[in-house]
């Protein structure tokens, strides 16, 4: 004949449920889309690294061409200046073989330094003791900020030194008193 107010009750607690879940899982599925990014950036730097130390070559490095992608390559210092120079090889070419590139996941954005810098084709080469340098082959110590886009709360980083690559959370740090990557 209808439905009594228990049932009613029940039916809108359940719904009320599904939608909760619908909600958390979408959040959740945000950030581990940036962890996962954040892992693999990680990954893929300790590799170049390692291939500049280990392998013959005048070096291995990451160009970060958007918010969105990288590429993986190695260095090919056509002029032997020790510059990363953009068309100096025949054909006006950049200075590198790519190797591979990564395109980050649906909303996750590489940021430099902090959340809301670009990248802007920033070049980070490893030479072959493994020491990061720059386009112009001074020290390349950088701060990559994986982020998802609209932010979800979670904001990994990965930072470049000139002894170790090391994956972290951006935050902020009590002794510096700034939002800075912070060691996991």
């Amino acid at each position: 004949r209808g439905i009594s107010l228990i049932e009613l009750l029940t039916v809108i607690v359940i719904i009320a449920i599904m939608t909760g879940f619908a909600s958390v899982s979408k959040e959740l599925i945000q950030r581990q889309r940036v962890a996962s990014a954040a892992r693999e950036l990680y990954a893929d730097l300790q590799r170049a690294r390692l291939d500049s130390m280990t392998k013959e070559s005048q070096g291995f490095g990451v160009r970060f061409e958007s918010a969105g992608s990288y590429t993986i390559f190695q260095f090919n210092d056509c002029n032997g200046d020790y510059n990363y120079d953009s068309n100096s090889c025949a054909g006006g070419g950049r200075e590198e073989i790519p190797l591979m590139t990564k395109t980050m996941p649906s909303s996750v954005e590489l940021k430099k330094t902090d959340p809301f810098t670009e990248c802007d084709n920033k070049v980070l080469i490893f030479d072959r003791f493994g020491v990061p340098r720059g386009g112009t082959w001074g020290l390349g110590m950088i701060t990559i900020v994986v982020k998802n886009e609209p932010d979800s709360g979670l904001i990994k980083c990965v930072s470049v030194s000139t002894n170790r690559i090391r994956e972290g959370v951006w935050g902020w740090d009590k002794k510096e008193h700034r939002d800075t990557c912070i060691e996991q």
